[in-house]
């Protein structure tokens, strides 16, 4: 084969990483596909393919003085106090592999980075010292930190760097559907992350979504210096940093001069910025719709220019459906997209993305400032090279020529223009507040009959009662406005909701949402289907409530006056994705939630208060309970403000913030609240108007108390209840907590029952890899080890972890739940022989529980933990350090359990007191 040129080594480069990387029978038919359209360029790419297996046969790349030790070898190693696990990732620089602390100071989980055997010469080594120097220099809350550095016995150079467990960037962005302001917020963190290593002297050169992850708490962490170059490096040249890393970088991500050969800059990571923006905003490339070749796509880079953000998102030549589902992943239609980024978005992304490097912003921060004057609505630096833009610079250069020329024209034209907008604004505003006004007058009706009417004087009603009244009498008056009907319809509905009626609440919900189809009012269709989402997860129609929350959203034109309707289907939308498992988007629709509710002029404490405790409630579920209590407690002490602590609100509020004291080991606090919203909630003595899943929710604290016939009685009830009324989330809930209860009383027979009916209903409800249907594993587990079945105990007890580490590890709800799961598998493993295991176990527990609340928090659960190691490391002969963790545990139980608590009682003894 005849020596290439640059240009032809430019095209065959990337193909040549991409062939590299398949097996040979998907390198065979990638290769007739690439001929069939580019025959030279696959014949020239055949004969390297050739030639490297040729040399790989030859060992040529092994006769290096050091060599990378085998994947599969590596696994176990250590490298000082840390123990390698598994490979994570394979880059142009070398392996990344996780790994532990294992001196037992404390838990830590790292990512080791090798160097890639081919390139430890011509410099490669010193290249991946120099990593080493650079990220050491670059201390940023947005930068990965750098540990430790060293070399192995055989000469292996590694780094040790913060183990960062999240998405890529696009993938958090996507799955928490945020939108673009929210986007472009964690953007502005990227770019204050690269700033700063601009100010140190550092470009990153492969700035990529891979290479920028968000945690799962939402902070930004930039990845992967490895390719960085040293603008400033005693003793060598940056031309000679170019060449050493001309091939280290991503072609999809790369600048047009690093495709080139040409000078790296800061400008380069400008290029590479804005093609992120591109893509976060978008959902395309600006390559253009794929797929691509590798030398369509180089072609694409350096020469073709781009289209507009905001054209490139009406229109896919494969589906119609790619551009809406692109803007429903961002919270609009494609239709409002386009406006959201034509004009500012366009001209910053488009100058970002430049082909000659000296027309890109200057700096990073450049096009920071300009982001940060499109969130505050103020003019942006960059000028997008437009007919208007000439114009104005030929007014600017003969102003007083043309200014006079102007005057009358525009003062005439500009008098019109705005008396016409402002004219039909006011008829908007007038149409949409008479709307308002008519369903405020709607509703204060339906609240007199439900107050006056429908209970004659004298006569007592329940609410149920009320509202069954109320639908019978709406469903005879055929006649009137049908969109104040479809909302009374929801109010009704919503009532049912809240008093646990769900079978009713779904009922009539259905059929608001099918006539609010026949409607032209936006608010009551988005309302109709929110109201609906909200009945369907409860009853375990995900899919189809996470739609219809989407339907509702899309239904909302952007303007502020619907905001109120927002709020509601962001409400709504919380809920769905706290039963779906979704626990950030939980969140982040109630932040916004928030945020709107903030902005509003019609902001009152009064309409604070539910959106407060909703929060709250989704930080819970997301696992977050620390601030989830310090949430809940402000939500308490505004309710008491506004005289509502004997309201139904205040039985949700006080049951949802016991749930959170519960989990975070206060079971004693947590009796306290459930015993309030029980008063609250029952009528005169008896306890039956109280809802199924408080009932529940009471009998697992009492569980955690050891108060178990209680317990039972609670839990018995709360079944009994949630099947008479159709609540399918009860009903497993309830059947779950009874199983825990009776294997804690021994009552095998019956607690084997609740799982073998809890099983096949937790199947049908919850995708794979939810959190419930690890807690499920774990329960089943606890059986088998009480039956003396310690293999199954044993398997069902790892799969119950694995479950619940990989759903906290995605961010998705049950995060918190995986100290239990580990207690449980150490109590497993401590009954089938394997005290090692089990102190591990336990231990771990300690160290999560005791980073999931402040430092010095006394914690039940972290006394169990305590409690289930002193049993381990008494079974391994280590008295001394059982003494110390049943010493712990009393610490830990007597002020949270109580000092009767068995458990507390057993750690006493234990510990000899």
């Amino acid at each position: 084969m005849s020596t290439l040129s640059q240009d032809q080594w430019l095209a065959l480069s990337p193909l040549l990483d991409e062939a590299l990387g398949m097996s040979e029978a998907e390198c065979a038919a990638w290769l007739a596909s690439l001929r069939l359209d580019n025959p030279g360029l696959a014949e020239q790419l055949e004969t390297l393919l050739r030639n490297h297996r040729a040399l790989s046969g030859e060992g040529f790349l092994e006769s290096g003085s050091v060599e990378l030790p085998p994947k599969r070898g590596l696994a176990g190693q250590s490298l000082g106090v840390y123990t390698l696990i598994s490979q994570m990732g394979q880059g142009g620089m070398g392996s990344v592999w996780l790994a532990s602390r294992n001196d037992g100071r404390f838990e830590r989980q790292v990512a080791v980075k090798f160097l890639n055997i081919a390139l430890m010469g011509q410099g490669g080594e010193e290249r991946f010292k120099r990593e080493g120097n650079i990220l050491a220099r670059l201390a940023h809350p947005h930068i990965a930190d750098l540990i430790d550095a060293g070399v192995t016995q055989a000469g292996q150079p590694y780094l040790i760097l913060e183990h960062i467990e999240g998405d890529h960037i696009d993938q958090y962005c996507d799955r928490g559907r945020l939108g673009i302001e929210a986007r472009i917020r964690l953007f502005l963190d990227v770019l204050g992350a690269v700033a700063h290593a601009h100010a140190n002297l550092i470009v990153h050169r492969d700035l990529k979504p891979s290479n920028i992850l968000v945690r799962n708490d939402g902070q930004v962490k930039l990845l992967d210096f490895g390719i960085a170059k040293l603008l400033e490096v005693e003793g060598q040249t940056a031309a000679q940093l170019t060449v050493d890393g001309v091939r280290a970088m991503t072609p999809e991500c790369a600048a047009p001069e690093q495709l080139r050969g040409g000078p790296i800059t800061t400008a380069t990571d400008v290029f590479a910025l804005g093609v992120l923006l591109y893509v976060l905003l978008t959902g395309h490339h600006p390559a253009g719709q794929g797929p691509h070749t590798a030398a369509d796509l180089v072609k694409a880079i350096v020469d073709t220019d781009p289209v507009r953000p905001s054209e490139v998102v009406t229109y896919h030549a494969g589906s119609a459906q790619i551009p809406v589902q692109n803007a429903a992943r961002r919270r609009t239609t494609p239709h409002k997209l386009n406006r959201l980024l034509r004009g500012d978005l366009d001209t910053i992304i488009a100058k970002a993305i430049k082909k000659e490097p000296a027309e890109r912003y200057s700096t990073v921060i450049a096009m920071a400032d300009d982001l940060r004057r499109y969130l505050g609505n103020e003019p942006i630096s960059a000028r997008p090279d437009s007919i208007a833009y000439r114009v104005r610079k030929f007014t600017h250069r003969r102003r007083g020529a043309v200014a006079l020329a102007t005057l009358a024209f525009v003062a005439t034209a500009g008098g019109v223009a705005g008396t016409v907008m402002q004219a039909r604004k006011a008829r908007e505003q007038r149409d949409f507040a008479l709307r308002q006004l008519s369903r405020a007058q709607s509703t204060i009706e339906f609240n007199e009959f439900l107050l006056s009417d429908a209970a004659p004087s004298g006569k007592p009603f329940t609410v149920n009662e009320l509202l069954g009244r109320a639908e019978n009498t709406l469903a005879r008056q055929r006649a009137g406005d049908p969109t104040s009907r479809v909302e009374l319809m929801v109010v009704i509905g919503d009532q049912y909701s809240t008093q646990d009626e769900p079978g009713k609440a779904r009922g009539i919900l259905e059929e608001a949402h099918r006539l609010s189809r026949t409607l032209q009012d936006t608010s009551t269709r988005a309302e109709a289907s929110c109201a609906l989402a909200g009945a369907l997860a409860r009853d375990g129609d995900l899919a189809r409530a996470e739609a219809l929350i989407q339907e509702g959203l899309l239904e909302l034109p952007a303007a502020s006056q619907y905001d109120s309707d927002r709020i509601f289907c962001l409400r709504r939308g919380s809920e769905v994705a706290q039963e779906r498992g979704d626990a950030q988007q939980g969140i982040a629709r109630m932040q916004t939630t928030w945020d709107l509710l903030k902005q509003s002029p019609f902001n009152s404490d009064t309409l604070e208060l539910q959106p407060l405790t909703e929060l709250a409630e989704a930080y819970r579920v997301a696992g977050q309970n620390q601030l989830a209590d310090s949430t809940f407690r402000r939500a308490s002490a505004l309710m008491s403000t506004l005289g509502r602590d004997d309201t139904q609100s205040a039985v949700v509020l006080f049951n949802d913030w016991a749930l959170a004291l519960d989990r975070l080991g206060r079971p004693m606090e947590a009796e306290n609240l459930y015993r309030r919203a029980i008063d609250i909630s029952r009528v005169g003595p008896s306890e039956e108007a109280v809802s199924a899943m408080l009932l529940k929710n009471y009998a697992s604290t009492l569980r955690q108390l050891n108060r178990l016939d209680e317990a039972a009685d609670y839990a018995e009830r709360s079944y009994t209840k949630a099947v008479r009324t159709d609540d399918q989330t009860v009903i497993y809930n309830a059947l779950y907590v009874r199983a825990l209860i009776y294997i804690d009383q021994h009552d095998l027979k019956r607690a084997a029952a609740m799982v073998a009916e809890l099983e096949p209903r937790m199947v049908k409800t919850f995708p794979p890899g939810h959190f419930w249907l690890g807690a499920m594993a774990s329960a089943q587990a606890l059986l088998a080890s009480a039956k003396g079945d310690s293999p199954s105990a044993l398997t069902l007890a790892d799969r119950a972890v694995a479950i619940v580490e990989a759903a906290s590890k995605d961010g998705r709800a049950g995060g918190d739940f995986l100290p239990v799961a580990l207690m449980r598998r150490s109590t497993v493993e401590l009954a089938a022989g394997r005290p090692v295991q089990s102190a591990l176990d336990a231990q771990r527990a300690v160290t999560l529980l005791q980073a999931a609340g402040p430092p010095g928090a006394l914690s039940s659960n972290v006394g169990r933990a305590y409690l289930n190691l002193g049993f381990a490391l008494q079974s391994e002969g280590k008295s001394t350090e059982a003494h110390d963790a049943f010493q712990l545990a009393i610490e830990n139980l007597q002020n949270t359990a109580g000092p009767d608590n068995p458990d507390t009682q057993t750690a006493r003894q234990l510990a000899g007191q």
